[in-house]
């Protein structure tokens, strides 16, 4: 599955960024393992991206991602306060079945 990159309004999308993203959105495959998603998403965090979500689609489970750990959002929301940023996870993996 493809990764998903969301830049600021404002920002003009390049291939390789030199700005950090507003939000990365890493989506595991079968093959992705533990270390390299940890390893992505620390790159991402340095880089300066405030905003790393990582989704199981296998597990039906998302993370939202910061340099000391992984968590699963409390209100099974993934959100970005201030924007209109918002993915109500049961609607994400509904879709996903009926697919």
């Amino acid at each position: 599955m493809p990764d998903v990159t969301v830049v600021p309004s404002g920002l003009e999308w390049e291939r390789i960024l030199r700005t950090p993203a507003l939000l990365f959105i890493e989506i595991l495959s079968p093959e992705d393992t533990m270390a390299r998603i940890r390893q992505r998403v620390d790159d991402y965090l340095r880089f300066g991206t405030e905003h790393v979500w990582v989704i199981d689609p296998e597990l039906r489970k998302a993370y939202v991602c910061s340099a000391t750990g992984f968590q699963e959002p409390a209100s099974a929301v993934l959100e970005i306060p201030g924007t209109p940023i918002r993915v109500i996870l049961s609607d994400l993996f509904a879709e996903l079945d009926r697919a």
